[in-house]
């Protein structure tokens, strides 16, 4: 029996070109079927992950943006977290006296902003990520809003059981 006929079918049942053409939809009905079941949490269901930053050393007027209620952008599109609470306080510095020793102060001008963003997301393996961002304590992370991105660092990451 040969391969391919005389009529171009493969072993006599299926033409080549149509048999190209199942593989081809069915490749591409399986990755959609991937696809969609990944991003609909096929590694579990969403879960509400709070995150603590901090932005150290930031000029006052610069802050004067960032509200509680702000929605998280990554890229050109919003996310689901949104600030839940903002406090500025004095900048925390480590200066030299004059004697050479490192002491602990507070910058007159210059503010500490921490920031509690909170909003749910789907856990997959060992990653959290937040707005394409990975999150994990002492990692820097961009606070990111319509009209603001300030650079700073995670604090704190609480994940609801």
């Amino acid at each position: 029996m040969k391969l391919i006929d005389d009529k171009g079918k493969l072993f006599g049942l299926i033409n080549i070109i149509d048999l190209l053409v199942i593989l081809a939809v069915l490749l591409v009905a399986g990755g959609a079927y991937y696809k969609l079941k990944m991003q609909s949490g096929g590694q579990g269901a969403a879960k509400t992950v709070t995150v603590t930053v901090i932005a150290p050393g930031i000029r006052p007027e610069m802050l004067t943006n960032v509200k509680v209620g702000d929605k998280m952008v990554s890229g050109d599109s919003f996310t689901n977290f949104v600030i839940k609470k903002v406090e500025i306080k004095p900048a925390y510095m480590i200066s030299v006296d004059s004697a050479g020793q490192r002491v602990a102060s507070y910058d007159p001008y210059l503010k500490d902003l921490f920031v509690t963003l909170e909003g749910k997301t789907v856990i997959s393996g060992g990653t959290i990520r937040l707005g394409g961002q990975d999150i994990k304590s002492n990692k820097e992370f961009f606070v990111k809003s319509l009209d603001y991105e300030l650079k700073g660092l995670v604090m704190t990451v609480d994940i609801e059981k």
